[in-house]
């Protein structure tokens, strides 16, 4: 790197470890607790498969299991009867299982999306206007309070608003604590995190040990307090948040605390000067559009066909925990594979992620399609991991493609359309009870339109210097003919 390039990377990168894998000292490993802790609460997102399982149920003890609502409907509830649950989900305790109420399993799942929506927005301004710090314990402190109380709601309608609050949370903690955790940690560091630092962890066990909705949010709710305590008393605010602000004094202040955590003495360098912008002031910055637009229609598109898989894995046959196990192991296994591939190949870049992914998931699909009978969980779970694959390659485009003065936000309007692939993703869950190939079609059509946006428009970005990227200076990013063309007509619009 020049003389002319030196950033608060330098710094953090002279606050290293020599012996330590890929340059991680002491304050690296505090950020990468953090953000597991923050994939944790994140996995709330998926809490549904829980809260709505229901199993089969009988007439009385001579009935035979089934899972037809005209028996579950005229059934005394004295005689009916649940065979063997798996879990005591809020579904069984408020009877939204048949009939009108059954409505109530997708708004469950819904009203919380809706408060990501909320949250990814509001929370992404907010950090970017005032700081990742200050937003992010009060996003983690509302997330504990509102989790927590949600397991004590009396009845349905106080617990779908505490589930809009737990929703409102983890947008913000998605947007918020990933862009902060990313602005800590050296490049090489960011597929790291992604590797083995992932919600794969937190889908393995939580529901197997509480076996019940309430004790569930309870047990999540307190399972955050070490989280809020990481960013209360070790991480500092931003150092390259206080860059793009000018506040050069909170910015040395910021990298001397950081270096005491990690334990190396500081040492200053000289950083470009940055002129702070306004949040108008980015979004009409050249090119900010052109790239939102892509990464906009990428993460609507995943979201849809990951949450729609995600939520079908709980209608597969077989035990509710070691499907969800298999799931999670495999993320797990799969997300450090896709490190080593990122690691020793220099040429895998962020495309051949994101176009290769979906090419699997289609495969998988389409097998899932044609042979539905055939080895379903096996292909199911190899689906869900080149999806998840394909949420890597999202997350890490929007951040390495959007200035710091914007980067929160920016990731907020992506996550927004996110939500709103969320939202409409538990209707085809619905849609499979009229037509079994409801889901995989959707994917197909959905995946495949992803696949050529990604080919012809999305630009490269792997290894970029975060405190470098600005929207309107495409030297920082390997720049696809297509884009390139598109960005020489933008000088004589």
């Amino acid at each position: 790197m020049t003389g002319d390039q030196l950033t608060i990377y330098h710094v953090i990168s002279s606050l290293q470890l020599p012996v330590m894998w890929y340059d991680v000292n002491r304050f690296h490993i505090f950020a990468f607790i953090t953000w597991q802790f923050a994939n944790f609460f994140g996995s709330q997102n998926i809490i549904g498969i829980y809260s709505n399982h229901v199993p089969k149920w009988k007439c009385g003890n001579y009935s035979q299991p089934t899972k037809d609502c005209n028996v579950y409907i005229s059934c005394p509830k004295n005689k009916l009867m649940f065979v063997d649950p798996a879990f005591s989900s809020a579904a069984m305790e408020f009877d939204w299982i048949c009939g009108s109420s059954s409505f109530s399993q997708s708004f469950f799942t819904q009203i919380q999306y809706f408060g990501v929506l909320i949250g990814t927005l509001l929370f992404g301004y907010l950090s970017d206007r005032f700081g990742r710090k200050p937003v992010g314990i009060f996003v983690l402190s509302n997330g504990i309070c509102s989790t927590f109380a949600s397991g004590l709601a009396p009845n349905v309608s106080v617990l779908f608003a505490l589930r809009f609050c737990v929703g409102l949370s983890i947008g913000g903690t998605i947007v918020v604590l990933c862009a902060w955790i990313m602005e800590v940690i050296l490049p090489q560091q960011r597929m790291v995190l992604r590797g083995f630092f992932n919600w794969g962890w937190s889908r393995i066990g939580l529901c197997y040990f509480t076996r019940e909705w309430r004790f569930a949010s309870f047990t999540a709710a307190i399972s955050l307090i070490p989280a809020l305590l990481l960013v209360i008393f070790v991480l500092p605010e931003s150092p390259i948040w206080l860059h793009s602000k000018g506040l050069k004094a909170r910015m040395t202040q910021s990298e001397i605390h950081i270096a005491k955590v990690a334990g190396v003495p500081y040492t200053p360098v000289e950083h470009k000067t940055l002129r702070p912008k306004t949040l108008k002031e980015t979004l009409k910055t050249r090119g900010m559009f052109k790239k939102l637009r892509i990464l906009w229609s990428m993460w609507f598109i995943i979201a849809i066909c990951s949450t729609a898989m995600d939520l079908n894995s709980g209608n597969l046959a077989g035990d509710l925990y070691l499907n969800q196990l298999c799931f999670g192991v495999l993320l797990v296994f799969s997300k450090m594979l896709l490190l080593l591939v990122d690691t020793h190949f220099s040429s895998f870049k962020r495309r051949t992620l994101h176009q290769g992914s979906l090419i699997g998931t289609l495969i998988c699909i389409t097998v899932l399609t044609c042979f539905m009978s055939t080895g379903v969980l096996m292909v199911y779970l190899l689906g869900t991991v080149f999806i998840e694959y394909t949420w890597d390659a999202c997350y890490l485009c929007a951040i390495e493609l959007m200035e710091t003065s914007s980067r929160a936000s920016a990731t907020g309007s992506c996550s927004l359309f996110a939500r709103i692939g969320k939202i409409l993703a538990p209707i085809l869950i619905h849609a499979n009870a009229w037509w079994p190939y409801s889901v995989n079609t959707t994917v197909l059509i959905l995946g495949a339109t992803n696949l050529l946006i990604s080919y012809f428009f999305l630009p490269e970005s792997k290894g970029v210097n975060l405190d470098d990227v600005h929207v309107d200076d495409e030297a920082n990013v390997e720049v696809l003919p297509a884009e390139r063309l598109i960005l020489e007509d933008s000088q004589f619009d």
